[in-house]
């Protein structure tokens, strides 16, 4: 982990935090940043991790081989088989944020994407049932989820209007032969252009551009902290600031927890910045290592824009 000495520093073992037989699950693992984080502060590998993508998982298996390693949909995954009647101490999940960022600006955004977060409940719901059934104890003891914090403003989705006509865009597909890496050419539908729909046309609901609806933000976030609530939950969400954690980027994220074993939440200090008793910031600047050769940002054919300059001369720079 960069912490400015250029060099990794992963923790002396220890023993687990976990209760006697509990499990760690990693939804959503990419390539094992948050199972790297986990198994630091808990002192075992996440038994469990899932993600779709091939390179992802590739990574995280390198870096955790101990795990068991899932590479499919995870709304297709049934966690009472894979969780083989162990207790899970702790469960994570990291749901695509890209539908909820800001930067996403006023582009549609995709209803499917938006819902991934509801697997959670999913998973809890089913692993709930199954011990009620079979007497066991396998559902979540603590479970914590990591988003953008716009993810608050989660809620219905609307078609987007044309601002002259009032009537919706609508999306036109073809379908096309594409070829993929490995050579194998597949037809695939295509979003070729987009239009405004014509007077009293009727556009489907795949075909429509979607967009926050305005009038209704925080609606489903509330309906998904009640559903969770309503399993037994205590639960409870904060901003964090990674720099505040020793981390080199100033990234704000929301993380939510929850749990069921009547102990309290408990949300860790800052441990940098710049009040008494702190360590001072990491810089982006603390975690490279500049005496590597690669091109230089100045000189380019075309200069960087001013804002990108700002950021880097930020990170350069201790806050």
């Amino acid at each position: 982990m960069a912490d400015g000495s250029r060099s990794f520093n992963f923790p002396a073992p220890q023993r687990s935090r976990l209760r006697p037989r509990e499990i760690v699950v990693d939804l959503f693992a990419g390539g094992g940043g948050a199972s790297e984080g986990l198994k630091q502060a808990l002192g075992i590998d996440p038994a469990l991790a899932y993600n779709h993508d091939e390179l992802a998982i590739g990574m995280h298996a390198a870096n955790h081989p101990l795990t068991q390693h899932h590479r499919e949909d995870i709304w297709h995954a049934d966690p009472r088989v894979d969780v083989a009647g162990r207790p899970i101490g702790w469960f994570h999940a990291s749901p695509d944020c890209t539908h909820f960022s800001q930067a996403k600006g006023g582009q549609p955004r995709s209803r499917k994407t938006r819902a991934l977060s509801w697997v959670v409940l999913k998973w809890i719901g089913m692993l709930q049932r199954a011990d009620l059934l079979n007497g066991t104890n396998t559902a979540p003891r603590i479970f914590s989820m990591e988003n953008v914090w716009q993810i608050l403003t989660w809620g219905p989705l609307v078609a987007k209007r044309c601002k002259d006509t009032g009537r919706v865009f609508k999306a036109v597909f073809e379908d096309r032969e594409v070829t993929r890496k490995s050579g194998k050419v597949e037809t695939e539908r295509v979003h070729v252009r987009t239009e405004v729909a014509a007077l009293g046309e009727r556009v489907p609901v795949w075909n429509q551009l979607l967009v926050p609806d305005k009038r209704h933000a925080g609606r489903t976030w509330r309906q998904f902290v009640a559903a969770l609530r309503a399993l037994g939950y205590v639960v409870e969400w904060r901003k964090l600031v990674a720099s505040d954690y020793g981390a080199g980027t100033s990234r704000e994220r929301l993380f939510l927890l929850g749990r069921r074993d009547g102990e309290p939440i408990v949300w860790p200090a800052a441990s940098h910045g710049p009040n008494p008793g702190q360590t001072p910031r990491v810089t982006a600047a603390d975690c490279l290592d500049f005496s590597i050769p690669c091109p230089s940002i100045f000189g380019r054919k075309r200069d960087l824009a001013d804002a990108t300059m700002r950021r880097i001369a930020k990170g350069v720079t201790p806050p």
